[in-house]
């Protein structure tokens, strides 16, 4: 079995799930952490038995790797995944692969001319219910059989986050020249709210399950006390056309205490296929519901590091490459330019590097803490 060593960038949050994955896998071997909290990169390395950095460069110039995962704050995906691919390595960033279309594309570009894999941290595509909602919408043939012809889809999703989610994350790097601060709650290092950091997973699985799309208009607001302080969004309203003709209708927000229970469902011209927290709860195309229960379990090797070692060892395609992670930034970067014009935003999105100015109900008054 060939060992593959990698190193881990960004070492707080889910970079720590990541070291713990990184360091239990049998074809990896976790030679480095590199974080630019001193105290906090050393304490992990201690733990995992990597050698600690605090600086990218000097780890890519000193350890020999095989793989990196990218699981800084947002702002930094696309630099450092261009730094990677400059010295042959392969790499694993987390979602959202960038904050603006501009740097996906710095990203794509430096793993294809260095010829090194880029994956991109979308593991809700492994889940066996969204591929058979996948199968179901796209018109796979076999047991599964077809919805039809994909007539509208719905999603509403709720992922409430507290004051201190945003107040008490990590600092920004002072090397970057951003200003001093948290990174999360800012256009600059965040890129967006609830759209980017939660709700950036249903986004790139209704793309990918009703097809492309042809435009959509957007509203979005700052509406939860709790959220007075941040400058992002934290609810959105979204009407989206594919190019197929569907129309769908998507609501995200991150301001419910106490709300429903995630819902999506795609219906077409011959039934309907309906998600609710992560299980399907209909399925007409049957009769019983015992015969469209998802009893599926991860099939071997699906998910996003075995896939992605995969494709380093017999140079494939990951499942989530570049160019498929590009397409969720480029459905928020036309969400935000519909809510910063009041307009209707069509795709291929012509973007840049503005964000928009979003309604803060509680700005707008003197704010009581």
């Amino acid at each position: 079995m060939k060992v593959h060593n990698f190193a881990v960038i960004g070492v707080g949050g889910r970079g720590g799930d990541w070291v713990k994955e990184l360091s239990r896998n049998q074809e990896v071997k976790l030679l480095a952490v590199m974080d630019i909290d001193e105290k906090r990169v050393k304490k992990v390395a201690e733990e995992c038995g990597a050698t600690p950095y605090l600086d990218a460069e000097e780890m890519f110039q000193q350890e020999k790797l095989d793989g990196v995962v990218i699981a800084t704050p947002h702002y930094m995906h696309a630099p450092y995944t261009v730094m990677a691919a400059e010295h042959d390595v392969n790499v694993i960033s987390e979602k959202p692969m960038a904050i603006t279309l501009q740097q996906c594309d710095e990203m794509i570009i430096a793993c294809r001319k260095h010829a090194v894999k880029l994956a991109i941290g979308f593991q809700h595509r492994f889940n066996p219910t969204h591929q058979y909602i996948y199968d179901a919408a796209r018109g796979a043939k076999g047991e599964l059989g077809t919805i039809g012809r994909v007539t509208d889809w719905q999603c509403v999703t709720r992922h409430y986050r507290g004051d201190l989610y945003y107040l008490s994350s990590s600092p920004v790097d002072p090397k970057t020249g951003v200003k001093a601060g948290p990174w999360r709650g800012r256009w600059s290092t965040e890129g967006a709210g609830i759209l980017i950091n939660q709700a950036v997973h249903e986004l790139d699985l209704f793309q990918w399950m009703v097809g492309p799309l042809r435009s959509l208009s957007a509203h979005a607001a700052t509406i939860s006390k709790e959220h007075a302080l941040i400058e992002v969004e934290d609810t959105v309203a979204v009407s989206f056309e594919s190019l197929a003709g569907a129309v769908g209708t998507m609501i995200f927000t991150s301001s419910n205490k106490k709300s429903e229970k995630n819902k999506f469902v795609v219906h077409g011209t011959e039934g309907y296929v309906e998600e609710i927290d992560g299980m399907v709860t209909m399925d007409t195309r049957y009769k019983n519901e015992e015969d469209y229960e998802v009893p599926f379990t991860q099939p071997a090797r699906q998910n996003v590091l075995e896939n992605f070692i995969d494709a380093v060892d017999k140079d494939t395609e990951p499942m989530v490459p570049g160019e498929e992670g590009r397409k969720a930034i480029e459905v928020i970067r036309a969400i935000l330019k519909s809510v910063e014009t009041d307009q209707a935003v069509y795709f291929p999105v012509k973007d840049s590097s503005s964000f928009p100015t979003v309604i803060n109900v509680y700005r707008d008054k003197p704010f009581e803490f």
